[in-house]
């Protein structure tokens, strides 16, 4: 079960030239997913900067390719982990063509949480992580 799931469509100016979605853009699609998510939370990444003084920069990302997503194709991307270290969250995304009724993706992405005025990680404030505990994150090496 996911913990979010965010919907929208594919667009041409998204396609590369064979037609089809980039690569680039699953990413911006898992980006979408998180910040709805958030927006929903604490009303964006503003809120989480607002009211625990931290940033969420990626420090690392990663995809597989199963199926394309064609311009125009509907699609939905699912939050299906959200995995809390002590300095990082680690995001599990499944992308769905739900137009086509098959799996696009799977993908990761490495968030760190920042002091932005020394732009150094931190641990994860205590009551950002119960949040996002409340919600279907869990602990680092807890299934």
């Amino acid at each position: 079960m996911a913990i979010y799931s965010y919907r929208s469509t594919a667009y041409w100016s998204e396609t590369d030239a064979a037609g089809i979605v980039h690569f680039s853009n699953y990413f911006r699609y898992c980006e979408r997913a998180e910040e709805e998510f958030f927006r929903k939370l604490l009303g964006g990444f503003p809120g989480i900067l607002n009211r625990y003084g931290v940033i969420v920069p990626r420090v690392k990302a990663s995809c597989d390719y199963h199926h394309p997503i064609y311009p125009h194709d509907d699609f939905r991307v699912d939050i299906v982990d959200i995995e809390i270290g002590n300095r990082s969250l680690k995001y599990r995304f499944e992308v769905f063509n739900e137009s086509r009724a098959v799996k696009a993706a799977d993908c990761e992405i490495v968030v760190a949480i920042v002091d932005p005025s020394v732009m150094k990680s931190i641990e994860i404030p205590s009551q950002l992580r119960e949040l996002l505990k409340s919600v279907g994150a869990r602990e680092r090496g807890r299934g």
